[in-house]
């Protein structure tokens, strides 16, 4: 900018930066994360369930579809994301003495050397999670509840945990012991 008067040269370098800074916000917005578009379900095949604990666990997307399923002992519930099964979960009927790792060596998603926690009531990892369901007495003592979730992606443990946790809870609150 040499031969240019100090004032033309300031405003030549206003507009250029001006102008690269346009650039940049123009792209910025243009290359935005996809969004959800739907609602996050309330309920999880008559089990309620908070936006919070899910929410981290599902992907962008438009539509949202859940679809709940039964076999004798299990009820499985699975989320479909514009059409693709992005997460599924179970609740379960087991003999009285079968743990979490006993759980997880048949679930998706979770291994049974995963990260435990409350002494061993839950196994949880990224793609996957299993729980005891804490059932009244009245339940049956020839028998166990488990609830099961994976992802179809990865997920933060740490999120995977937070709704095992809550979906476990909410199992046994919506009569799932008396079903099985």
């Amino acid at each position: 900018m040499q031969g240019l008067p100090r004032g033309r040269a300031r405003s030549a370098w206003a507009a250029a930066i001006g102008a690269a800074l346009l650039v940049a916000s123009v792209s910025a917005c243009s290359s935005s994360e996809p969004e959800r578009e739907y609602a996050t379900p309330k309920e999880l095949c008559g089990a309620e369930v908070s936006a919070t604990s899910l929410e981290p666990l599902l992907p962008p997307g438009k539509k949202i579809a859940v679809k709940p399923a039964s076999a004798v002992g299990v009820k499985r519930c699975r989320l479909e994301v514009d059409g693709k099964v992005v997460f599924s979960t179970s609740v379960e009927k087991l003999g009285a003495d079968t743990s979490a790792r006993d759980v997880a060596t048949s679930a998706i998603g979770v291994d049974p050397n995963d990260a435990g926690a409350d002494n061993g009531r839950f196994i949880y990892s990224k793609t996957g999670a299993v729980g005891r369901v804490e059932c009244p007495k009245t339940a049956g003592a020839d028998s166990s509840f488990w609830v099961t979730a994976r992802v179809s992606g990865d997920a933060d443990a740490a999120d995977m945990r937070r709704f095992i946790k809550e979906y476990a809870t909410a199992a046994a609150g919506s009569g799932a012991c008396a079903e099985g």
